[in-house]
């Protein structure tokens, strides 16, 4: 039986976004279209890949409102196993993390904490600095981060400007962020 566990577990990369979503937000239960969005694929791969999940009984449904929703189910054989490879695994690429920042305008920083490092209570995941950034590329880099992920991303931009401001007042924020666990990705300020 557990043989076809691990194969029902790890065939596709799309189990794996799914993986992340539900053991990243145990206590929450999703919807199919939004399930679609979080992990940015289509309706039909998506059911196709939750119904083998269901088939193991890693997941459950139940329908609420006339709508079908999908939860984790924690007494799952290998619920806390599973989690704990799934948070302990690095949830982006962090040279593919870099190039992509690099494409959003003139980046002077760029700060991985939280859900990036299993970091516990942080102030932030991800804390952007930088200068002519595009709105439109920075939504678009957050949702494929947050699909790879599997958890939305708590982030701030800042201007390099307002970032030397608060950095030479001593803001608490800034503070917090730079004295807890936290990974340098771009450091050109040389912080």
């Amino acid at each position: 039986m557990s043989e076809q566990i691990l194969e029902q577990l790890f065939d596709s990369p799309l189990k794996v976004k799914l993986l992340r979503l539900f053991l990243r937000n145990p206590e929450k239960s999703f919807l199919l279209k939004e399930i679609t969005k979080r992990v940015k694929s289509d309706i039909r791969s998506c059911r196709h890949q939750i119904e083998k999940l269901k088939s193991i009984n890693l997941l459950g449904s139940r329908y609420r409102a006339k709508k079908r929703i999908y939860f984790i189910n924690p007494r799952f054989d290998f619920y806390g196993e599973l989690r704990t490879l799934v948070l302990k695994s690095n949830p982006a690429s962090k040279e593919k993390l870099i190039k992509r920042l690099r494409n959003l305008g003139r980046i002077k920083l760029a700060v991985l904490s939280g859900v990036f490092l299993n970091a516990e209570n942080p102030r932030v995941d991800l804390l952007v600095v930088g200068d002519l950034i595009k709105k439109r590329k920075l939504d678009n880099f957050l949702k494929d981060l947050e699909a790879e992920v599997g958890k939305e991303i708590d982030y701030v931009v800042l201007t390099t400007e307002d970032f030397k401001y608060r950095y030479d007042m001593f803001d608490r924020f800034l503070r917090d962020v730079l004295e807890k666990p936290h990974e340098k990705l771009i450091n050109k300020l040389r912080i």
